[in-house]
C-alpha cells in the first residue's frame, strides 16, 4: 500500500467576441489555477497553455496546449496536471523535467492527499467528464487503485480532499428527473456512508451544488444555484446540515479558517424582474469575514472569474476573459484589504 493511501481510502468587450464560456459550470471544472502550499508561486491552466507564476520571475510557459487541472503535492515540489486526457509532471522549481505516468489515462482531473508523503506523492483523479471512476495512485508508483467502482451511483468529477484527508467532496451529476449536480462525499465523516445528505437542497432539476472548498476538516463552503443565480452556503458534511452565506456568489476561494474568502458576483446585478443571466460578467470580490469588510478586487467591465488566494493570503489571482483568450491576473491582497 502506497504511504498515505489508507487515510484516502478509510474515507467585456460583448460576448460575440469573448471565447467560448458556459457561464460557472461544465467549462470551470476542475479549477484551472493553483497555489503551491509552500512558497510564492502559481500555476494557471490558460485556454491555451500551462503558465507557472512566481514573484521573482513573473509568468513562464511551461507547455502549450489545452493543459487543466493544475496541482501540487504537499511540500510543493512537484505539480501536477491534465493534458489530453494523460496526467503529466514536473519539479516545480524546474519545469523542465516534466513527464507523465504511462499508467494512468482518460483523466480529467486531479488533486493531492494533503496527508501524502513527499517521496510518493499521492494522487487522486477522475476519468471521463461524467464517468464515475475515481482512482488513487502514487505519484511514482505504477499502483492503481479504484476508489470509486463503476457500479457506483456517482458521475463525479473535481474531487478535492479535506485538510486531514479523510473526505473527498466532488460533484455527482444526477439524472433525476433530469440532470443536476449535487456534493458528494467520500470518506467515514459523511452521513450514510457517501452522501452528504438525502437529496439535493433545491429540487428544481436546473439547480445545482458546485465548487466546494474545505474550510475545516468537517466543514465546506460551496455555491449553489442556477445559472447565472448563485449563492454561497456552508455545509457540516457530519450533520448533513447547510446554511446560507451571501447570494448573488459563486467560485469562492477560502484561507484555511475562511476568514479571507475571494468570491464572483455577477455584474451588474439583477434589473426589474428579469434577474441574472449566466451571460453576464462575473467580477471578483475579496471579503474579511471577521470584519465583514467586502470590496471589489477586478474593475467593473471585466469578465473576470476563478478567483484563488494563496494559501496565506498574501495574493489573490484570478482569470480575466478577453478577446483574444485568457489572461492571469496575480495581485498582493494588500492592494484591496
Amino acid at each position: 500500500m502506497i504511504r498515505g493511501m489508507l487515510c484516502i481510502v478509510a474515507v467585456m468587450t460583448t460576448l460575440t467576441v469573448l471565447p467560448d464560456v458556459f457561464g460557472n459550470g461544465y467549462d470551470d471544472y476542475p479549477p484551472d489555477l493553483a497555489w503551491s502550499p509552500t512558497g510564492d508561486m502559481l500555476v494557471a491552466a490558460l485556454d491555451d497553455r500551462l503558465v507557472i507564476w512566481t514573484r521573482e520571475k513573473g509568468q513562464i510557459t511551461v507547455i502549450e496546449g489545452n493543459a487543466a487541472s493544475p496541482a501540487f503535492t504537499p511540500d510543493g515540489s512537484w505539480v501536477a496536471f491534465v493534458l489530453d486526457g494523460t496526467v503529466r509532471y514536473f519539479q516545480a522549481d524546474d519545469p523542465q523535467t516534466c513527464r507523465q505516468p504511462l499508467h494512468i489515462g482518460e483523466a480529467v482531473a486531479c488533486t493531492f492527499d494533503p496527508r501524502g508523503h513527499y517521496r510518493d506523492p499521492v494522487l487522486c483523479f477522475t476519468t471521463r467528464f461524467l464517468g464515475s471512476d475515481i482512482f488513487v495512485t502514487g505519484l511514482f508508483s505504477d499502483d492503481v487503485f479504484l476508489l470509486l467502482p463503476e457500479y457506483s451511483e456517482a458521475r463525479v468529477n473535481a474531487p478535492v480532499i479535506s485538510p486531514d484527508g479523510t473526505n473527498i467532496a466532488c460533484m455527482n451529476f444526477a439524472m433525476n428527473p433530469t440532470w443536476y449536480e449535487e456534493l458528494y462525499i467520500i470518506g467515514a465523516s459523511a452521513p450514510s456512508g457517501r452522501r452528504a445528505r438525502a437529496d439535493t437542497t433545491f429540487y428544481r432539476w436546473d439547480w445545482h451544488e458546485s465548487n466546494p472548498v474545505w474550510i475545516t476538516d468537517r466543514v465546506l463552503l460551496f455555491q449553489i444555484g442556477g445559472w447565472g443565480d448563485w449563492e454561497l452556503r456552508f455545509l457540516n458534511i457530519e450533520s448533513g446540515i447547510d446554511k446560507v452565506f451571501m447570494d448573488n456568489a459563486s467560485q469562492v476561494s477560502a484561507v484555511l479558517d475562511g476568514q479571507l474568502l475571494a468570491f464572483c458576483r455577477k455584474d451588474p446585478f439583477p434589473v426589474a424582474d428579469f434577474g441574472r443571466s449566466w451571460e453576464d460578467p462575473t467580477t471578483v470580490w475579496i471579503m474579511n469575514r471577521e470584519s465583514d469588510y467586502l470590496t471589489q478586487a477586478s474593475r467593473q467591465g471585466e469578465w473576470a472569474t476563478q478567483p484563488v488566494l494563496s494559501p496565506d493570503g498574501k495574493y489573490l489571482a484570478w482569470i480575466e476573459l478577453v478577446q483574444d483568450g485568457e489572461v492571469l491576473r496575480v495581485f498582493t491582497t494588500e492592494e484591496f484589504i
